[in-house]
């Protein structure tokens, strides 16, 4: 099975990136309501806690008694969790509330899903392990 170009992959990613956000701006062009740019935002933001938190606990000492990298990574994940289940929610209330319409919601949701989906394969293909930080490799 031939692999397939980096290149190819990235390009792939960003077209299905591109198309999420052409559906949460077309939820908001069409209807005149602007809200669900937020959403777009939340969505694209929400994987960064996890980054962030990563980063901090790559950096720290590596202390067998210190449970303080374990603790940042799991607020990162929190925040992660929190973020995402808001930016899949809003559409939702704001249809509840009569301020999109049905199409604009799912247009909304859907574009957003694609955001975040992207984004998170993104970070997981440029996330390559480089082994063991202590050269203990077998």
């Amino acid at each position: 099975m031939p692999s397939i170009n980096p290149l190819t992959k990235i390009i792939g990613l960003s077209a299905v990136l591109a198309a999420g956000f052409l559906m949460i701006f077309l939820a908001g062009a069409i209807y005149g309501n602007w809200l669900p740019i937020l959403v777009g935002f939340l969505f694209g933001i929400s994987h960064l806690p996890i980054i962030i938190s990563n980063n901090w606990q790559q950096y720290t000492d590596i202390d067998f008694m210190n449970d303080t990298t374990k603790t940042a990574s799991e607020l990162g994940r929190f925040v992660s969790a929190f973020l995402t289940t808001t930016s899949s929610v809003i559409p939702f209330v704001f249809y509840h509330c009569h301020i999109l319409t049905k199409v604009a919601t799912i247009l909304t949701f859907m574009g957003g899903l694609l955001i975040y989906s992207t984004v998170v394969i993104f970070t997981s293909f440029f996330n390559v392990d480089d082994g063991d930080e202590l050269n203990f490799e077998i």
